[in-house]
Protein backbone atom coordinates (compact mmCIF):
# COMPACT_ATOMS: atom_id res chain seq x y z
CA UNK A 1 0.00 0.00 0.00
CA UNK A 2 1.73 3.60 -1.16
CA UNK A 3 2.23 5.36 1.79
CA UNK A 4 1.36 8.41 -0.60
CA UNK A 5 -2.23 7.37 -0.92
CA UNK A 6 -5.02 9.71 -0.19
CA UNK A 7 -7.73 8.12 1.62
CA UNK A 8 -11.37 9.76 2.59
CA UNK A 9 -11.81 11.67 5.83
CA UNK A 10 -15.58 11.34 7.38
CA UNK A 11 -14.39 10.26 11.47
CA UNK A 12 -17.38 12.08 12.89
CA UNK A 13 -20.53 11.76 10.25
CA UNK A 14 -22.58 10.02 12.65
CA UNK A 15 -22.03 12.55 15.14
CA UNK A 16 -22.80 15.60 12.30
CA UNK A 17 -26.24 13.86 10.77
CA UNK A 18 -29.44 15.40 10.77
CA UNK A 19 -30.78 15.70 14.16
CA UNK A 20 -34.33 13.81 13.12
CA UNK A 21 -31.90 10.47 12.38
CA UNK A 22 -30.66 10.65 15.49
CA UNK A 23 -34.01 9.21 17.02
CA UNK A 24 -33.78 6.84 13.36
CA UNK A 25 -32.95 2.40 14.19
CA UNK A 26 -29.52 1.70 13.04
CA UNK A 27 -31.10 0.04 10.18
CA UNK A 28 -32.75 2.80 8.67
CA UNK A 29 -29.65 4.48 8.25
CA UNK A 30 -27.25 4.41 4.92
CA UNK A 31 -23.97 2.70 6.15
CA UNK A 32 -21.01 2.19 4.76
CA UNK A 33 -18.83 -0.77 4.92
CA UNK A 34 -15.87 -2.81 3.85
CA UNK A 35 -16.49 -6.43 2.01
CA UNK A 36 -13.46 -8.50 3.69
CA UNK A 37 -12.35 -5.80 5.82
CA UNK A 38 -9.07 -7.42 7.00
CA UNK A 39 -7.49 -7.83 3.71
CA UNK A 40 -5.29 -5.13 2.61
CA UNK A 41 -2.20 -6.69 3.75
CA UNK A 42 -1.19 -10.88 3.86
CA UNK A 43 1.84 -12.39 4.69
CA UNK A 44 3.26 -14.18 1.89
CA UNK A 45 5.68 -16.10 4.19
CA UNK A 46 2.18 -17.91 5.85
CA UNK A 47 0.65 -21.05 4.16
CA UNK A 48 -2.59 -20.54 2.40
CA UNK A 49 -5.68 -20.20 4.96
CA UNK A 50 -8.41 -23.00 5.80
CA UNK A 51 -10.50 -21.04 3.46
CA UNK A 52 -8.80 -21.44 0.52
CA UNK A 53 -10.61 -24.67 -1.90
CA UNK A 54 -8.69 -27.62 -1.83
CA UNK A 55 -7.04 -26.81 -5.40
CA UNK A 56 -5.23 -23.88 -3.85
CA UNK A 57 -4.23 -25.40 -1.18
CA UNK A 58 -3.04 -27.98 -3.23
CA UNK A 59 -1.23 -25.70 -5.86
CA UNK A 60 0.16 -23.69 -3.38
CA UNK A 61 2.23 -27.03 -2.16
CA UNK A 62 3.67 -27.70 -5.90
CA UNK A 63 4.56 -24.10 -6.90
CA UNK A 64 4.63 -21.89 -3.36
CA UNK A 65 5.90 -18.51 -3.43
CA UNK A 66 4.12 -18.28 -7.34
CA UNK A 67 0.85 -19.22 -6.04
CA UNK A 68 1.09 -17.04 -2.98
CA UNK A 69 1.90 -14.06 -5.78
CA UNK A 70 -1.10 -14.99 -7.76
CA UNK A 71 -3.37 -15.52 -4.65
CA UNK A 72 -1.90 -12.23 -2.84
CA UNK A 73 -3.74 -10.36 -5.85
CA UNK A 74 -6.74 -12.29 -5.62
CA UNK A 75 -7.16 -12.15 -1.93
CA UNK A 76 -6.59 -8.22 -1.96
CA UNK A 77 -10.19 -6.26 -1.08
CA UNK A 78 -9.28 -3.30 0.49
CA UNK A 79 -6.61 -0.71 0.23
CA UNK A 80 -7.03 0.76 4.06
CA UNK A 81 -5.80 -0.68 7.38
CA UNK A 82 -8.75 -0.89 10.24
CA UNK A 83 -7.73 2.80 11.34
CA UNK A 84 -7.69 3.95 7.76
CA UNK A 85 -11.13 2.35 7.24
CA UNK A 86 -12.43 4.28 10.59
CA UNK A 87 -11.32 7.81 9.70
CA UNK A 88 -12.85 6.84 5.98
CA UNK A 89 -16.12 6.38 7.43
CA UNK A 90 -16.72 3.07 7.21
CA UNK A 91 -18.78 1.55 10.09
CA UNK A 92 -19.60 -1.51 9.12
CA UNK A 93 -16.94 -4.31 9.19
CA UNK A 94 -16.78 -7.46 7.25
CA UNK A 95 -14.69 -10.12 9.56
CA UNK A 96 -13.43 -13.17 8.62
CA UNK A 97 -11.54 -15.10 11.17
CA UNK A 98 -9.42 -18.52 11.75
CA UNK A 99 -6.75 -20.28 13.69
CA UNK A 100 -2.86 -20.62 12.35
CA UNK A 101 -0.73 -23.53 12.61
CA UNK A 102 1.71 -22.97 15.22
CA UNK A 103 0.69 -20.14 17.43
CA UNK A 104 -2.10 -19.48 19.36
CA UNK A 105 -3.14 -16.14 17.90
CA UNK A 106 -6.42 -15.26 16.09
CA UNK A 107 -5.75 -14.17 12.27
CA UNK A 108 -8.21 -11.85 9.57
CA UNK A 109 -7.68 -13.85 6.72
CA UNK A 110 -8.85 -14.70 2.87
CA UNK A 111 -7.10 -17.26 1.24
CA UNK A 112 -3.77 -16.03 2.58
CA UNK A 113 -3.52 -14.96 6.22
CA UNK A 114 -3.79 -10.61 7.51
CA UNK A 115 -3.30 -9.18 10.64
CA UNK A 116 -3.73 -10.59 14.19
CA UNK A 117 -7.18 -10.06 15.51
CA UNK A 118 -6.07 -8.45 18.57
CA UNK A 119 -4.16 -5.93 17.91
CA UNK A 120 -6.56 -4.41 15.03
CA UNK A 121 -9.69 -4.96 17.69
CA UNK A 122 -7.93 -1.86 19.81
CA UNK A 123 -6.95 0.31 16.78
CA UNK A 124 -10.92 0.42 16.38
CA UNK A 125 -10.99 0.85 20.53
CA UNK A 126 -8.38 3.98 20.38
CA UNK A 127 -10.32 5.41 17.29
CA UNK A 128 -13.44 5.31 19.25
CA UNK A 129 -12.06 6.60 22.35
CA UNK A 130 -10.92 9.69 20.11
CA UNK A 131 -14.77 9.69 18.48
CA UNK A 132 -17.21 8.69 21.43
CA UNK A 133 -20.02 9.41 18.87
CA UNK A 134 -19.58 7.00 16.20
CA UNK A 135 -20.95 3.62 16.26
CA UNK A 136 -19.10 0.61 14.56
CA UNK A 137 -20.94 -2.87 13.83
CA UNK A 138 -18.85 -5.99 13.56
CA UNK A 139 -20.04 -9.04 11.67
CA UNK A 140 -17.75 -11.68 12.61
CA UNK A 141 -19.38 -13.93 9.74
CA UNK A 142 -16.54 -16.58 8.38
CA UNK A 143 -14.95 -18.27 11.33
CA UNK A 144 -12.54 -20.93 10.30
CA UNK A 145 -10.84 -23.91 12.27
CA UNK A 146 -11.90 -22.89 15.29
CA UNK A 147 -13.16 -25.14 18.38
CA UNK A 148 -16.07 -24.31 21.04
CA UNK A 149 -13.49 -22.98 23.30
CA UNK A 150 -11.52 -20.90 21.09
CA UNK A 151 -15.19 -19.55 19.95
CA UNK A 152 -15.22 -18.79 23.66
CA UNK A 153 -11.59 -16.94 23.52
CA UNK A 154 -12.57 -14.48 20.99
CA UNK A 155 -15.60 -13.42 22.68
CA UNK A 156 -13.95 -12.90 25.66
CA UNK A 157 -11.29 -10.75 23.94
CA UNK A 158 -13.70 -8.68 21.79
CA UNK A 159 -15.41 -7.44 25.35
CA UNK A 160 -12.64 -7.44 27.09
CA UNK A 161 -10.95 -4.88 24.59
CA UNK A 162 -14.25 -2.98 24.22
CA UNK A 163 -15.56 -3.30 27.91
CA UNK A 164 -18.31 -1.04 28.30
CA UNK A 165 -18.55 0.08 24.91
CA UNK A 166 -20.35 -3.06 23.68
CA UNK A 167 -24.22 -2.56 23.36
CA UNK A 168 -26.10 -5.75 24.78
CA UNK A 169 -28.76 -7.27 22.02
CA UNK A 170 -31.54 -4.86 22.06
CA UNK A 171 -34.70 -4.90 19.76
CA UNK A 172 -33.96 -2.99 16.67
CA UNK A 173 -36.42 0.11 17.61
CA UNK A 174 -34.77 0.87 19.98
CA UNK A 175 -31.01 1.10 18.56
CA UNK A 176 -30.34 4.86 17.41
CA UNK A 177 -27.69 6.92 18.00
CA UNK A 178 -29.53 8.91 20.89
CA UNK A 179 -29.87 5.49 23.00
CA UNK A 180 -26.59 4.49 21.97
CA UNK A 181 -24.79 7.77 22.95
CA UNK A 182 -26.58 8.41 26.01
CA UNK A 183 -25.90 5.27 27.26
CA UNK A 184 -22.04 5.55 25.91
CA UNK A 185 -22.61 2.06 23.66
CA UNK A 186 -19.89 2.22 20.47
CA UNK A 187 -19.63 -1.46 19.22
CA UNK A 188 -22.34 -4.00 17.80
CA UNK A 189 -21.01 -7.25 17.42
CA UNK A 190 -22.48 -9.97 15.74
CA UNK A 191 -21.25 -13.43 15.90
CA UNK A 192 -21.91 -16.32 13.38
CA UNK A 193 -22.07 -19.01 16.17
CA UNK A 194 -24.13 -20.67 18.51
CA UNK A 195 -22.30 -19.15 20.78
CA UNK A 196 -23.53 -15.61 20.35
CA UNK A 197 -26.78 -17.02 21.46
CA UNK A 198 -25.21 -17.85 25.26
CA UNK A 199 -23.72 -14.10 25.80
CA UNK A 200 -26.69 -11.21 25.94
CA UNK A 201 -23.76 -8.78 24.84
CA UNK A 202 -23.63 -10.69 21.47
CA UNK A 203 -26.05 -9.78 18.24
CA UNK A 204 -26.70 -13.63 16.76
CA UNK A 205 -26.28 -13.91 13.04
CA UNK A 206 -29.96 -13.94 12.19
CA UNK A 207 -29.79 -10.25 12.91
CA UNK A 208 -28.39 -9.62 9.46
CA UNK A 209 -29.02 -10.75 5.87
CA UNK A 210 -26.17 -10.11 3.74
CA UNK A 211 -27.45 -11.77 0.73
CA UNK A 212 -24.85 -12.33 -2.17
CA UNK A 213 -24.99 -12.39 -6.30
CA UNK A 214 -22.10 -14.51 -6.75
CA UNK A 215 -21.27 -13.19 -10.01
CA UNK A 216 -18.46 -12.04 -11.95
CA UNK A 217 -20.57 -9.95 -14.28
CA UNK A 218 -21.57 -6.45 -12.98
CA UNK A 219 -24.67 -5.92 -14.51
CA UNK A 220 -26.10 -9.23 -13.30
CA UNK A 221 -25.30 -7.34 -9.78
CA UNK A 222 -26.79 -4.53 -10.28
CA UNK A 223 -29.83 -6.34 -10.94
CA UNK A 224 -29.74 -8.27 -8.08
CA UNK A 225 -28.71 -5.83 -6.00
CA UNK A 226 -32.52 -3.78 -7.43
CA UNK A 227 -34.64 -7.26 -6.77
CA UNK A 228 -33.16 -6.91 -3.16
CA UNK A 229 -33.86 -3.43 -2.67
CA UNK A 230 -37.49 -3.81 -4.15
CA UNK A 231 -38.04 -6.32 -1.95
CA UNK A 232 -37.72 -5.16 1.22
CA UNK A 233 -36.53 -6.47 4.13
CA UNK A 234 -37.78 -7.17 7.74
CA UNK A 235 -37.36 -4.57 10.38
CA UNK A 236 -36.29 -5.69 12.90
CA UNK A 237 -32.90 -6.80 11.45
CA UNK A 238 -29.97 -5.14 9.39
CA UNK A 239 -29.69 -5.48 5.37
CA UNK A 240 -26.03 -5.95 4.02
CA UNK A 241 -26.05 -4.68 -0.09
CA UNK A 242 -22.95 -6.80 -1.44
CA UNK A 243 -21.66 -4.71 -3.86
CA UNK A 244 -19.20 -6.57 -5.12
CA UNK A 245 -18.04 -9.81 -7.64
CA UNK A 246 -16.93 -12.71 -7.05
CA UNK A 247 -14.32 -15.31 -8.80
CA UNK A 248 -14.31 -18.94 -8.49
CA UNK A 249 -10.89 -20.78 -8.78
CA UNK A 250 -11.75 -21.61 -12.61
CA UNK A 251 -12.24 -17.74 -13.17
CA UNK A 252 -8.84 -16.56 -11.27
CA UNK A 253 -6.97 -19.30 -13.09
CA UNK A 254 -8.09 -17.88 -16.86
CA UNK A 255 -7.41 -14.12 -15.62
CA UNK A 256 -4.19 -14.94 -13.57
CA UNK A 257 -2.22 -12.09 -15.04
CA UNK A 258 -5.17 -9.86 -13.54
CA UNK A 259 -6.22 -8.75 -9.79
CA UNK A 260 -9.69 -8.92 -8.28
CA UNK A 261 -9.65 -5.26 -8.18
CA UNK A 262 -8.54 -4.88 -12.17
CA UNK A 263 -11.03 -7.87 -13.35
CA UNK A 264 -13.96 -7.64 -10.95
CA UNK A 265 -13.89 -4.27 -8.58
CA UNK A 266 -13.11 -1.55 -11.47
CA UNK A 267 -16.28 -3.01 -13.48
CA UNK A 268 -18.23 -3.38 -10.15
CA UNK A 269 -17.74 -0.32 -7.81
CA UNK A 270 -18.76 1.90 -10.31
CA UNK A 271 -21.78 0.43 -11.05
CA UNK A 272 -23.16 -0.28 -7.86
CA UNK A 273 -21.75 3.54 -6.85
CA UNK A 274 -24.12 4.85 -9.80
CA UNK A 275 -26.92 2.54 -8.30
CA UNK A 276 -26.83 3.32 -5.07
CA UNK A 277 -27.16 7.01 -5.60
CA UNK A 278 -30.60 7.53 -6.31
CA UNK A 279 -31.47 5.31 -3.66
CA UNK A 280 -33.10 5.50 -0.15
CA UNK A 281 -32.52 4.56 3.39
CA UNK A 282 -34.96 4.09 5.70
CA UNK A 283 -37.93 0.74 6.27
CA UNK A 284 -37.23 -2.02 3.91
CA UNK A 285 -35.19 0.34 1.75
CA UNK A 286 -31.32 0.49 2.14
CA UNK A 287 -28.76 -0.22 5.30
CA UNK A 288 -25.66 -0.85 5.07
CA UNK A 289 -23.70 -0.69 1.83
CA UNK A 290 -20.43 -2.59 1.11
CA UNK A 291 -17.65 -3.07 -1.69
CA UNK A 292 -13.76 -3.73 -2.56
CA UNK A 293 -11.33 -0.89 -2.29
CA UNK A 294 -14.49 1.06 -0.36
CA UNK A 295 -11.85 4.31 -0.63
CA UNK A 296 -12.56 4.64 -4.25
CA UNK A 297 -15.11 5.46 -7.30
CA UNK A 298 -16.31 8.59 -4.54
CA UNK A 299 -18.72 5.18 -2.98
CA UNK A 300 -18.36 7.02 1.41
CA UNK A 301 -19.70 10.47 -0.28
CA UNK A 302 -22.07 8.55 -2.20
CA UNK A 303 -23.88 6.67 0.43
CA UNK A 304 -23.16 9.33 3.49
CA UNK A 305 -25.20 11.86 1.33
CA UNK A 306 -27.92 9.51 1.08
CA UNK A 307 -28.83 10.11 4.80
CA UNK A 308 -30.80 13.31 4.93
Amino acid sequence: MSTNATFPENPDWMSRLPAHLHETPLNQLAIPGCHDSGSYKFDKNGGVGPDADQIVKDLEKLFGPFIKDILYRWAKTQNMNFAQQLTAGMRYFDLRVATRQGTEDLYFLHSLYADKVEPCLHEMDIFLDAHPKEVIILDFNHLYAMTDVIHGQLISMILEVFGHKVCPLLDMNSLTLDMLWSNKLQVIVIYHHQIALENYQIWPGSIIRSPWANTTDANNLVQYLENVYDSGHNEDIFLSYQGVLTADTSYVITHVADSLKTALADKASPAVVKWLSNKVPGPNKLNICIIDFGDQYNFMSTVLALNK
